[in-house]
């Protein structure tokens, strides 16, 4: 199976560069939850959701010298508000955002690792944020160890 990503330069151009196989499990999961009722869009619940996604996702939140995971609520802006959260977990990260004036909630999770589960956790947002739907911007599952890429 052949993998291709777009690399810009310093021109603003691009070009295509072919993708190895990572030697590890990794898992990626980016989405947006529609219909949210934005009455459930607030910094307490949101890290709450966090914290219980970690845990039925098979993640541990990482131990930081920093508050984590890190929140940041905006009070009015161009999406009426809301908050960001972004968990940082001992395999990768956990990042939310929520748009109170759309319903909406921006899901971004990468794990490394066959026992992870970024589906689990974007599961338990969608339940407790009562997502009418869902919308899957990007995905990436590769759990088969890749043979290690030669050195020379």
């Amino acid at each position: 199976m052949r993998r291709y990503s777009r690399v810009g330069n310093f021109y603003g151009g691009s070009r295509v560069q072919k993708l190895f196989p990572r030697p590890y499990a990794y898992r990626h999961v980016v989405a947006t939850l529609h219909g949210c009722r934005s009455n459930l869009l607030d910094d307490k619940l949101v890290v709450d959701t966090t914290l219980k996604a970690i845990q039925k996702a098979n993640m541990q939140l990482a131990k930081t010298g920093t508050q984590n995971p890190l929140v940041y609520k905006v009070a009015d802006d161009i999406m009426g508000g809301g908050v960001s959260v972004n968990a940082l977990i001992t395999t990768s990260h956990l990042t939310i955002h929520t748009a109170k004036l759309h319903g909406t909630v921006e899901f971004d999770c990468a794990t490394c690792g066959c026992n992870s589960n970024p589906w689990a956790a974007l599961e338990t947002f969608k339940r407790a944020l009562k997502a009418t739907h869902v919308t899957i911007q990007y995905e990436h599952d590769e759990v088969e160890k890749a043979a290690p890429l030669p050195l020379n």
